[in-house]
Formats: C-alpha cells, sequence, structure tokens
C-alpha cells in the first residue's frame, strides 16, 4: 500500500517522493546551508518547513501541518551536529486523497514519512527513526480502518493520526512523537487505536527500511 522513491530531485541534497493509497506527496530537504540572520540558533540546527497543498495556495490548515511535522521531527535530529545552520524542508502535496476542507490526517501521516526517507537521503544526523499512520473508526462495531480511504473517512466516527520513534532496528517503541484526533471516541477506542497504531507503524517502519537499503545498495554498488 506504500511504496516510495528517493533521489527524485536532483536541485536539492534530499527527496523524496511517496504515495500511500490515495495520498501522494513529494518532499524536498535542502541542507545544512546558511541561514539568514533572524534563522540561526548559536548552538544547533535550525529548521524552515514548508507545506504546499495540492491546489491553491498555503492556508491555516497547511500551517497546522508544517507545526506538526516540526513537532515530530525535531526530537528525531541530532541537531547539535549543525550549530548556525540552517535546514529547509518542503513538501509538496500532489494528491490528498480526502475531503481537504475536513480532513488532513493522511496528508500529515504521509509526509510525516516522505521527510523522514528524504532527511536519509541529504545525509542529516538522525537519532532515531519515525514511522507514521493514519487510522479511522467507522461503523457502529467501531472497526480500526488503518491507512483509510477516502469513503472511509467520510463515514468515520473519529480520525487519529499517531507517529512513533523507533529504536533497535524500527523494531522497539521509544516515544509517542504525535497523536492527533478528531471526532468523538472513548477510552476504550483509544488504547484500541494505540495498539493497532503500534503495530501498523512497525509495519510501515519496515516498508520505510526497505526504502532506505534499497539506496544504500544503488549508493554503494561496484561499477
Amino acid at each position: 500500500m506504500l511504496s516510495a522513491q528517493v533521489g527524485v530531485l536532483d536541485q536539492v541534497d534530499g527527496s523524496c517522493k511517496l504515495q500511500c493509497g490515495e495520498t501522494s506527496v513529494i518532499c524536498s530537504v535542502t541542507g545544512p546551508v546558511e541561514p539568514k540572520a533572524r534563522q540561526e540558533l548559536p548552538s544547533q540546527l535550525a529548521l524552515e518547513i514548508v507545506v504546499r497543498p495540492c491546489r491553491g495556495v498555503p492556508s491555516t490548515r497547511e500551517k497546522m501541518l508544517e507545526d506538526q511535522i516540526r513537532g515530530v521531527v525535531t526530537p528525531i535530529l541530532a541537531r547539535y551536529m549543525y550549530p548556525r545552520q540552517l535546514a529547509q524542508i518542503c513538501c509538496q502535496v500532489l494528491e490528498s486523497g480526502e475531503p481537504e476542507e475536513q480532513y488532513s490526517g493522511k496528508e500529515l501521516s504521509a509526509c510525516i514519512n516522505a521527510v523522514f526517507l528524504a532527511l536519509v537521503d541529504a545525509g542529516i544526523g538522525l537519532l532515531a527513526s519515525v514511522s507514521c499512520v493514519c487510522l479511522a473508526i467507522t461503523g457502529d462495531n467501531e472497526q480500526i480502518q488503518i491507512n483509510p480511504s477516502q469513503a472511509n473517512l467520510i463515514k468515520s466516527t473519529s480520525t487519529h493520526v499517531l507517529a512513533l520513534q523507533l529504536g533497535a532496528g524500527a523494531k522497539k517503541v521509544e516515544n509517542v512523537l504525535l497523536l492527533e484526533s478528531y471526532g468523538a471516541f472513548d477510552e476504550e477506542s483509544m488504547l484500541q487505536v494505540l495498539h493497532s497504531g503500534e503495530m501498523a507503524c512497525m509495519e510501515t517502519a519496515l516498508e520505510l527500511r526497505k526504502v532506505i537499503e534499497h539506496k544504500i545498495r544503488e549508493d554503494f554498488i561496484w561499477r
């Protein structure tokens, strides 16, 4: 269900095109570069994150996505390695795969996974890996849908985005980096979402690692 390709852009330091179901995004990373004076941080790497919608101009919706991506990416970056420098991260949504006026979870999860792969492609130091999934609770029996379709989103009672920090070769959960929930749900439903989301994040992390392994084989192959 998830497919990704790194190194798709040649004018940036790292890039990734990722498709997850009906949602498609492309992400670029430039840096570390010299920042403007107002962006410079004396002891660590500064981040500039931009999200562009598939249609129209950015709005407060995209600003919220930028803040959420920043909250996920900041803890896993080895920012101390790049004092007084800047990393520019740009996410362009190609296909939203959801009603944009009501939902943003599928775009957010796709952007977070694409940003992680683009950072790896750029060679920026990371402290851990990250994996993100979107979930929806649908129907009277409260079925949990992983990476739900647009039709399932519309009839869902609640939607959730879970991003986990992973270690030990993406086999151990170290931290919950993001949990965004919208709609009506109870404590039991949330616990089920966390359990299903953890399993889904582990599976997604394995897919992301395959992309990274393929990149390494291509980069270091003997010619």
